[in-house]
């Protein structure tokens, strides 16, 4: 074997190599579209119930309720 056959053998074994590691790299196991999908309308119904207290604690009735609450614990 001569050296310009055994540089070529090098780089043909490097770039098969280099194939088969795409190729078999990508079967990572990863996290199903169901999973994603429930954790994302989790995430979505959270924030929703977010905005509602929100709305709940900057709504100005919510201030009075909580002051006449206070008012009759002091008598």
């Amino acid at each position: 074997m001569n050296p310009f056959e055994m540089v070529l053998g090098i780089v043909f074994f490097g770039c098969i190599t280099k194939v088969i590691i795409s190729i078999f790299g990508r079967s990572k196991p990863t996290r199903n579209d169901r999973e994603i999908d429930e954790r994302l309308r989790r995430v979505e119904a959270l924030e929703e119930r977010v905005r509602v207290l929100e709305k709940i604690v900057t709504d100005r009735r919510y201030d009075l309720r909580r002051e006449f609450d206070e008012l009759e614990r002091t008598r």
